[in-house]
Parts: structure tokens; C-alpha cells; sequence
């Protein structure tokens, strides 16, 4: 893309352009000509190109843009932060259960919940009932712009295990009888 009165080769990286090409790309450029900038952007959202884009949109508002712009740097940012986590396993250990006797509170075999620790996708049904075995609760935190929007969720499991019960019964429904 010619920049106003600007000529760049197209090798030019997006830290090489000069400010007066960067707010013509977001202001007058479509997708194809934003590509660059994204993915240098989102490769470090708290460098110096981020900071800069973040600085010319504030500096000249952009209709339609400089808002999206704005939203989608600070989407980056969140995603880059380090966050503290710990595997399902690792929190068992802390609060000093063995797979057996969550597996006993759950009313599944502790083959069931090894599986369970290992899974890289869980139920949030399956993961609550997991966390009131350990004596532990769910939160989740849904974003809804700017604010941290908590969910409340039923505290406790969501199932009442019988004694000899292999798996939980659906809420409010009991479990299906056995035959020996």
C-alpha cells in the first residue's frame, strides 16, 4: 500500500514504518494492509510497535477503527499475562486427597479420575463436581468489556452418589439400578 505520499518497499517491516504510515494503514487500509501490523503486534502486545499503534490511535481518532484497534491490543495483553495455574492433580496433592478418595466422594472408580486429571477438556458439570470433592468451588469470570463479570454457579456437586455407584446421575434424576 502507497502511504499518502509515502513509499515504502513491501519488505518493510511494520517497526521500520513511520508513524504518518502506521495511522494511514489504520485509517485507510483494509485487512490485507492491517496484517502486518496484527501479527507484529500480537507478537509482543506490550512492545514498542504496540505501544505505538496503541499512542497513534488515541492521538487521531479513527471512525470505526481506533475503538477496535484499542479492544483488540488490550484482548492481547490479557492473553500474554502470566497467570498463576496449577493441574488438577497438583491441587488434589495440596489439599491432601489421594485419586482414591476423591474417586470414593465422586462415587467413580480412581481409574476415572486419573483420566479425569489428564483430560484436556472437561465438562464444567464434571470439573465442579471434581473441585466439592476436594472441598473446593468453581468461580468463573466471564469479561463483558472492561469488567470482570463473575458467574455463579451451584456450590457443591451436582449429583448425590449412592452408596456402591460407579457414576453420578444426571441432576435430578436417579441412578439407574443395576442388575447383578
Amino acid at each position: 500500500m502507497l502511504h499518502r505520499h509515502l513509499d515504502y518497499p513491501a519488505d518493510t517491516t511494520p517497526d521500520e514504518l513511520p508513524s504518518a504510515a502506521i495511522v494511514d494503514i489504520l485509517d485507510r487500509g483494509d485487512v490485507h494492509d492491517w496484517l502486518p501490523l496484527i501479527r507484529a503486534a500480537a507478537r509482543n502486545p506490550a512492545g514498542p510497535l504496540a505501544e505505538r499503534v496503541a499512542a497513534l490511535v488515541d492521538a487521531y481518532p479513527m471512525y470505526g477503527t481506533s475503538m477496535l484497534w484499542r479492544a483488540w491490543l488490550e484482548r492481547c495483553r490479557i492473553r500474554a499475562e502470566p497467570r498463576p495455574s496449577v493441574a488438577l492433580a497438583d491441587l488434589r496433592r495440596r489439599v491432601g486427597l489421594t485419586q482414591a478418595a476423591v474417586a470414593e466422594r465422586m462415587g467413580i472408580s480412581q481409574s476415572d479420575v486419573s483420566k479425569l486429571e489428564r483430560r484436556a477438556d472437561l465438562k464444567v458439570s464434571t470439573l465442579s463436581d471434581y473441585l466439592a470433592a476436594l472441598g473446593c468451588q468453581l468461580r468463573m469470570v466471564g469479561v463483558a468489556g472492561d469488567a470482570d463479570v463473575e458467574l455463579r454457579l451451584p456450590i457443591g456437586s451436582t449429583y448425590r452418589p449412592r452408596a456402591g455407584s460407579r457414576r453420578p446421575a444426571a441432576p435430578g434424576r436417579p441412578l439407574p439400578s443395576r442388575r447383578p
